[in-house]
């Protein structure tokens, strides 16, 4: 029975579900998209499906949770605080029929916070979120879209001025993904709470006053299979920051007069 390896890197994304066929892995040292971070097999309180996993099932969603916990470790922080993707590929349904039941998780580095597309890397991402690194999520200058909503995150240096930074995550409840992305304000007094732990802010009546919020987050089909991470940022036009507000407190955002 085949089973893929933990440790291999592939030159090309396999999706959500790998083929056997196109398993042709790679040394790391090349050139690739993504790394199987962990294999795991499908076993336990959830049982094992008598079919391939569908996208929002409870299988596939036990499967995340397991593959955020290993590439957690394997990174030494989230991958979402990082210009990072999580794929869990799960074998095909002839595959499956055949006795497979294995998962993997895969990890590559995409574009940007907004383009999720893999980009071709060499080397492995062990590691890669323990220290200072240039994945990790700093410091933007957004645009506004045709219709007023913010457009491009450009990336910037935090020591150039900038309007908006990341400043951490939270786990929304397990809801239906359109009540989510319909609740906007709650989203935003959410962020604000982590951009306050971020700063070093008090919770006050004050805190609306001292910046605004972005937020991020996941596609549908990662919503359906468990991913309810919201990524936050703040957002301040004028005057332009000049440097992180990382536990700045109070006087690296002062109460915003007008």
């Amino acid at each position: 029975m085949f089973v893929p390896r933990a440790g291999e890197c592939h030159p090309v994304s396999a999706g959500t579900v790998g083929q056997g066929t196109e398993y042709r892995p790679v040394d790391c040292g090349q050139s690739h998209e993504v790394e199987t971070v962990f294999v795991g097999i499908f076993t336990g309180v959830y049982g094992v499906p008598d079919h391939s996993p569908a996208p929002g099932s409870s299988s596939r969603r036990a499967a995340r949770t397991d593959c955020d916990q290993r590439v957690h470790e394997f990174l030494g922080d989230d991958w979402q605080a990082g210009r990072l993707r999580l794929e869990v590929v799960v074998p095909s349904t002839t595959a499956w029929t055949g006795g497979a039941r294995w998962y993997r998780c895969d990890l590559g580095e995409v574009v940007s916070m907004q383009d999720r597309t893999f980009v071709a890397r060499t080397g492995s991402l062990a590691g890669a979120l323990d220290q200072p690194s240039p994945l990790r999520w700093g410091c933007f200058n957004p645009s506004a879209n045709a219709a007023g909503d913010v457009g491009i995150l450009a990336p910037v240096a935090c020591t150039e001025p900038h309007q908006s930074e990341f400043a951490g995550l939270y786990l929304e409840a397990d809801l239906p993904y359109d009540d989510f992305a319909a609740n906007a304000d709650q989203v935003h007094q959410r962020c604000r709470r982590v951009v306050a732990d971020y700063v070093g802010l008090p919770v006050d009546d004050d805190l609306r006053h001292r910046f605004g919020t972005i937020y991020d987050y996941p596609f549908k089909d990662e919503w359906d299979d468990g991913n309810l991470a919201v990524r936050c940022l703040l957002w301040r036009d004028q005057p332009p920051l000049t440097r992180s507000v990382r536990d700045g407190g109070t006087a690296a955002l002062p109460v915003r007069q007008g």
